[in-house]
């Protein structure tokens, strides 16, 4: 092959090099893994979580106790055992590790059923947390059914300031990864508290 041949050639590879990468991507999506940089799992899509009724206190709340916040959120069914403890433990040092946009963030325990009384310590070692009670026929509730057919107590949820269920973290992943996460999310959000 003559040198120019060689070069022509070249130069046809260059140009159409892009065009058939385009072409092999759209045939098989996954050829090329990007590296993902959250390490809770993605709700794909977003769940808009629109019909929830809790109890607070004597009050009634609904979607908008979400709005203008990050949430994280725990579902207990009876006693917060082991895993519910660390896991409010993990929400709220990630919250306090947010320093000057920790009012960026609420804490969410939801006692599904029928609310077992929730020890002392725990409540005095968690003063920010928000207690709700939901019935465990709410229809609501399958919104949260994310890895399976039922509720996961053991997962940490994150609704997004725009009440989307978004993210979750199972029991193995450590707060320091799910501050990253946040710290992440917070830095590109353009909502701001209430």
């Amino acid at each position: 092959m003559k040198r120019q041949q060689k070069l022509l050639l070249i130069t046809a590879l260059l140009f159409a090099a892009p065009l058939l990468l385009a072409i092999a991507l759209y045939i098989k999506p996954g050829l090329i893994q990007f590296g993902a940089k959250n390490h809770g799992l993605l709700v794909t899509p977003a769940r808009p979580l629109d019909t929830i009724r809790l109890s607070v206190g004597d009050e009634t709340k609904d979607k908008t106790m979400f709005e203008g916040k990050w949430t994280w959120t725990t579902f207990i069914e009876g006693p917060c055992a082991e895993v519910c403890a660390e896991q409010l433990y993990k929400s709220r040092q990630v919250r306090l590790a947010l320093g000057k946009d920790m009012d960026r963030g609420q804490r969410l325990l939801v006692q599904v059923g029928e609310p077992a009384a929730l020890a002392p310590e725990l409540l005095e070692a968690h003063p920010d947390l928000i207690v709700a009670k939901a019935d465990s026929s709410s229809a609501w509730l399958p919104q949260f059914h994310v890895d399976g057919d039922a509720l996961n107590t053991d997962n940490l949820y994150l609704v997004d300031p725009l009440g989307n269920l978004m993210i979750y973290y199972p029991p193995s992943i450590e707060g320091p990864k799910i501050l990253k996460d946040i710290q992440r999310l917070v830095r590109v959000s353009w909502i701001k508290p209430k």
